[in-house]
């Protein structure tokens, strides 16, 4: 795991920032962050049985895809930067995504979403989170991997912090924390080998 403070410039993250909290930006609205829309009570009892947490939940998200089907989006050039700061040789991205999460009503802050990896059918990749935003809303980084069934220990807290990113092995289980004060939390979510 390594975390980078000020990973791109102040002015990039300013300007990133703005763009992104822009009334007109487009974002998708999906009411489960771990199913899109197919999640239900019944699928966070079988979680919170399935790694013995009763603190799980799974609030809904909206959600923009910077990555369409291996090509870019509309908006791709805005997170270059990032990109260009991280850069791996011959990196290959297989996924990036923004996720805004917004307060949810009942939240502690020991509550956190479902424990995941983003792509569960992938192996040798890394999973980079950059925060577009500063406020609450932990990221979870569980000691388990992929596949753990069971009781979870936290490896590592990461609060969010504008222009920060962590990268981690992708097959680490991770879950975002819903914010607890009014600001939103919002993440560009790259998977990347």
């Amino acid at each position: 795991m390594k975390i980078i403070d000020d990973v791109i410039p102040f002015s990039i993250q300013n300007e990133l920032e703005k763009n992104i909290l822009n009334p007109n930006f487009p974002w998708g609205h999906m009411f489960s962050s771990d199913l899109a829309n197919e999640a239900s009570d019944d699928y966070v009892l079988l979680k919170r049985k399935e790694f013995e947490g009763n603190e799980i939940i799974d609030p809904g998200q909206f959600y923009h895809n910077i990555l369409i089907d291996q090509k870019p989006g509309q908006f791709f050039n805005w997170f270059t930067p990032i990109l260009d700061a991280i850069k791996f040789e011959d990196m290959r991205i297989l996924r990036m995504k923004m996720n805004f999460n917004y307060p949810w009503i009942g939240n502690k802050e020991s509550t956190h979403g479902i424990p995941h990896v983003d792509l569960p059918h992938e192996k040798g990749y890394t999973t980079a989170i950059y925060y577009v935003t500063d406020g609450d809303g932990d990221t979870f980084l569980f000691n388990e991997k992929n596949g753990h069934k069971g009781p979870l220990t936290i490896k590592e807290s990461i609060s969010p912090k504008k222009g920060r990113i962590v990268l981690f092995e992708g097959d680490t289980l991770h879950a975002a924390c819903p914010p607890i004060s009014n600001r939103p939390r919002i993440v560009v979510n790259i998977n990347i080998r």
